[in-house]
């Protein structure tokens, strides 16, 4: 009898450890349409889960909750749910990017569910000009060489200008925010960042650069450092907005054509004073309703010569808030871990066993019957003994 009991309590653990019969079959189906990024998934049995964008969870419009079917998916305009858009200049073009987490249960991320970093490209058509032209007996040879644009990004890095690019990072931990480009040439182009705001992902944006390049509040990043013409960097502390814990960064960075034996121009800023960072607000087009506004996440206009040379980049950190009584420091694991793994884990930290309410319950009755199980065997073998 209790050798079937402890039996049927390991099968009964085992049938509970069993995951949600469901997952991803394949690669996702991606549409880059004109005005929205469609991405649909196939899935092994029907889907009674959720598909959103990462970090707007809590948004119905960035979320698709459909099922039945054995197909999920989610159309995300651009101007919508976070969608990024980055300039490139080479190859000429605009990049629209996001993060779709698709989720196969209804309130809970698990081990099947998976998240993507979704990506399309729109290249722009070169346009050529022609038109008729007489030459005369003696014409002179004109030779070009075409300069590729330098290409640009921007890091969040941990401590200095030589740290591990950071993702995750606890409130007041330092950070050095990074700007560098990249030039086939050199001594030729010269790069000034500006502009840079910082929101939530949910339309709460606030300017921490001016469209000079002038730092506004010193608490949250101070005036920028050049150590060379193509590279801005600047120390600063991790801070986050009250109730969210992302952070989206997004700056300009204009290049411009180095003069031979002079030094790259810098701007001019005063000492930042403390809470002078400008809240932008968002803005809603004259079609939507005022009580759902859509929340563009593009930056002010350009001429066409200054938009030419200016190109978008963009950083993301989650801000972690600890309490007083826990570490003040994350581990190293977790500090400097980057998305690249395929699904929403968390990297389980060697901190103890953690057992969920009914494991504990099955553990403890697995425990007593192996004890009542012990003592009978230790009655039965002493009272033969007795007898003799």
């Amino acid at each position: 009898m209790g050798r079937f009991l402890v039996v049927f309590l390991l099968y009964a653990t085992a049938v509970m450890a069993i995951p949600i019969d469901n997952g991803v079959e394949g690669d996702p189906e991606i549409e880059c349409g004109p005005t929205s990024v469609i991405i649909n998934f196939n899935t092994r049995n029907k889907f009674e889960g959720q598909v959103y964008v990462k970090g707007l969870h809590d948004k119905d419009e960035c979320k698709n909750t459909e099922g039945g079917r054995q197909v999920a998916g989610i159309e995300l305009p651009f101007d919508t749910c976070n969608v990024a858009r980055t300039r490139s200049l080479n190859p000429k073009g605009i990049f629209v990017t996001t993060t779709v987490v698709i989720s196969f249960h209804p309130q809970f991320i698990t081990k099947v569910d998976r998240a993507y970093r979704i990506q399309c490209f729109y290249m722009e058509a070169d346009k050529t000009v022609s038109t008729q032209l007489e030459v005369s007996e003696m014409t002179t040879a004109l030779q070009t060489q075409v300069v590729p644009m330098p290409i640009c990004k921007y890091e969040i890095l941990d401590g200095g200008p030589t740290g591990e690019p950071v993702q995750f990072a606890t409130i007041g931990q330092q950070v050095y925010h990074k700007w560098t480009c990249d030039s086939e040439t050199t001594d030729t182009f010269c790069a000034v960042v500006h502009s840079c705001t910082v929101d939530d992902g949910n339309g709460d944006t606030v300017q921490i650069l001016n469209e000079e390049g002038c730092a506004l509040d010193k608490f949250l990043l101070n005036n920028l450092e050049y150590p060379t013409d193509l590279m801005a960097g600047q120390e600063a502390h991790v801070y986050k907005y009250a109730d969210r814990s992302q952070l989206f960064y997004q700056c300009q960075i204009s290049i411009t054509i180095k003069e031979p034996n002079s030094e790259c121009p810098r701007p001019q800023c005063p000492e930042p004073t403390g809470f002078n960072a400008k809240k932008q607000t968002p803005i809603t087009p004259a079609t939507s309703r005022p009580e759902n506004p859509i929340f563009f996440r593009v930056l002010k206009k350009r001429s066409a010569e200054f938009y030419e040379n200016t190109m978008d980049v963009r950083a993301e950190l989650n801000a972690i808030e600890l309490m007083s009584n826990e570490d003040s420091s994350l581990p190293g694991g977790l500090r400097n871990s980057t998305s690249t793994q395929e699904g929403p884990y968390l990297k389980r930290l060697p901190q103890g066993v953690c057992m969920s309410p009914i494991a504990f319950s099955l553990f403890l009755s697995l425990s007593a019957a192996v004890v009542a199980m012990t003592s009978a065997i230790i009655v039965l073998l002493v009272k033969p003994m007795k007898r003799i």
